[in-house]
């Protein structure tokens, strides 16, 4: 059996007009990092191609990195995740951290796991202590400060809650 149609190695597209029109049509779907959009570029187009289009779409103002990191908060806040979740994705995607300190300073965090917790544990429900321990370990997997958890849960319930 003849192994060349698999062994082929594809060449990447040397042309940074044509990546810079991949790019586009990237984030004409959704905001992208600028690390992100250059990784998918990657795939296929040279390093060179993906600098220069990433380099375009910046000058041009189609790729921000500001748009990006307000549209992650607002994903984030979204799905009920913390603010350890929201450093650790905003890290992953190569964004400075200037650009996501003022959204933790100014975010709720404990209003974000209230929603969650009002999300979780049914109306009404008589929670026993391991009960209680279970929701907190919940949020703190979804990436809540310890604090942030008993502040949320004593909100929660409307009364202090003891460990």
């Amino acid at each position: 059996m003849n192994n060349t149609f698999y062994s082929k190695k594809k060449v990447k597209e040397s042309d940074a007009a044509l990546a810079t029109n991949a790019a586009l049509r990237f984030l004409s779907r959704r905001e992208y990092s600028k690390l992100e959009l250059y990784q998918k570029l990657c795939l296929r187009y040279t390093t060179d191609a993906a600098k220069a289009a990433v380099k375009k779409c910046v000058e041009n103002d189609w790729l921000s990195e500001s748009r990006y990191i307000e549209m992650l908060h607002r994903h984030i806040i979204s799905q009920c995740y913390g603010p350890l979740r929201f450093v650790m994705e905003a890290k992953k995607k190569g964004i400075n951290s200037s650009l996501y300190d003022e959204f933790l300073r100014d975010t709720d965090w404990t209003s974000v796991a209230v929603a969650f917790l009002s999300k979780k544990i049914p109306q009404n429900a008589n929670l026993s202590f391991e009960d209680k321990q279970k929701y907190l370990a919940a949020l703190a997997r979804r990436g809540f400060s310890n604090s942030v958890c008993i502040n949320a849960m004593e909100a929660y319930l409307g009364s202090s809650f003891d460990l």
